[in-house]
């Protein structure tokens, strides 16, 4: 892609995302992609290779939002818990920034092709990876009491990625609070206790 055409692509992106979480990947078609944004389909081509490379792009560029935020987290010096909470305020962050693209990111991703799924796996297995190794870190150093490491992580993402669902920025709370609240439950679910 030309850098002339930069603009015209990331207008294609960002309607591509929004009609993806509207009406879901396969549901989508390219003439609606381009009746969308005022062109012809056969012109949507020399902006993008296909609907799928959208959907690659929109995946990879939410993967590397989320990593790109936890990677820093989990290499510094901080204590645990604040890693955690870090994360926590993190992962609300990118998924309210953008909620078109992780509800793609969350949901459609399984449209890829079996090269990119793969990939994709491999990003969002890596990220799960960062996360598990700060709550294991945390049972190890006597501040969680959790039996399973990676059970825990799974159930603290699931809650996190359902952000995207019922989050709306005109909403009672701002995602500060909402990553606030969320960071409370569950470091009191984790929460070693006397006993």
């Amino acid at each position: 892609m030309s850098t002339a055409t930069e603009p015209r692509v990331e207008e294609v992106v960002i309607t591509a995302q929004r009609l993806f979480r509207q009406r879901g990947f396969r549901a989508t078609s390219v003439r609606e992609i381009a009746a969308a944004i005022g062109l012809k389909p056969g012109s949507l081509y020399t902006h993008i290779a296909s609907k799928e490379e959208l959907l690659w792009i929109i995946a990879s560029r939410a993967s590397e939002r989320f990593l790109g935020m936890l990677r820093p987290i989990v290499a510094s010096d901080r204590v645990v818990v604040e890693k955690l909470r870090e994360a926590i305020r993190g992962h609300v962050r990118v998924v309210t920034d953008d909620l078109d693209a992780v509800a793609v990111y969350t949901a459609e991703w399984r449209h890829l092709s079996p090269e990119r799924r793969a990939q994709f796996v491999a990003r969002r297995d890596e990220y799960e990876s960062l996360m598990t190794r700060i709550v294991q870190d945390g049972i190890e150093q006597g501040y969680f009491n959790a039996a399973d490491a990676r059970l825990a992580t799974v159930m603290i993402l699931s809650s996190l990625n359902w952000v995207y669902q019922w989050y709306r920025p005109d909403g009672r709370m701002s995602p500060d609070e909402i990553a606030l609240l969320m960071t409370g439950f569950i470091l009191d679910g984790l929460k070693r206790r006397a006993g």
